[in-house]
């Protein structure tokens, strides 16, 4: 319980803290967004404040629900205190400063901006970073709701050369597939925020 509140202090300082320093160094004003002066619909739509936050902290959280505390049953309490302050540190500042610099550059996304403002070999090298980072980021999405479905809820052994475990990875990756050939996002936005 002490870890647990020294986590929410880290994070309540940090916002405070951390939070305020870059505030200061982006200075925010009340400039339209691109999501009102660009708005199309697909990729500018501008929305309520709540609404925004609760997307944003949907799309950050991920697994991190899951793998967090299977962090801290593994390495004890001290993953209870790691997770906190690199929320602070990484997470929130990375949303706020990659958000702010893309506000200020007009809406434009990471890749255009790596394009536009460097040279073509780092261009090169952040596509194939960049591609690495998506196959991990998508393994690592297959892997961990495949391994506690298949320890946990169907008790398996989990290991490489059970078929059983093969298939429920297959059904994942499978649900993938298909979430991004069909207009699921579509479907979800109806009841989704």
């Amino acid at each position: 319980m002490l870890t647990f509140i020294i986590g929410l202090v880290i994070l309540i300082g940090g916002a405070a803290l951390y939070g305020r320093f870059c505030e200061k160094v982006f200075g925010p004003d009340d400039r339209k967004t691109p999501a009102y002066t660009k708005e199309d619909g697909v990729d500018y739509v501008p929305m309520k404040g709540w609404r925004n936050s609760l997307i944003n902290l949907l799309n950050i959280a991920g697994t991190g629900p899951i793998i967090g505390p299977i962090q801290g049953i593994l390495f004890g309490p001290i993953a209870f205190l790691t997770i906190p302050i690199g929320n602070v540190i990484g997470g929130a500042m990375h949303d706020y400063f990659s958000g702010m610099i893309c506000l200020r550059d007009g809406g434009t996304q990471m890749p255009e901006m790596i394009r536009r403002y460097s040279t073509k070999g780092i261009y090169k090298f952040y596509n194939v970073f960049v591609c690495v980072m998506l196959l991990l980021v998508g393994a690592v999405f297959i892997y961990t709701p495949g391994d506690i479905a298949a320890t946990q809820v169907f008790n398996l052994s989990g290991k490489a050369n059970d078929p059983t475990t093969w298939i429920i990875y297959g059904v994942i990756f499978l649900y993938y597939l298909v979430a991004t050939v069909f207009p699921i996002d579509a479907i979800i936005g109806k009841i989704y925020p």
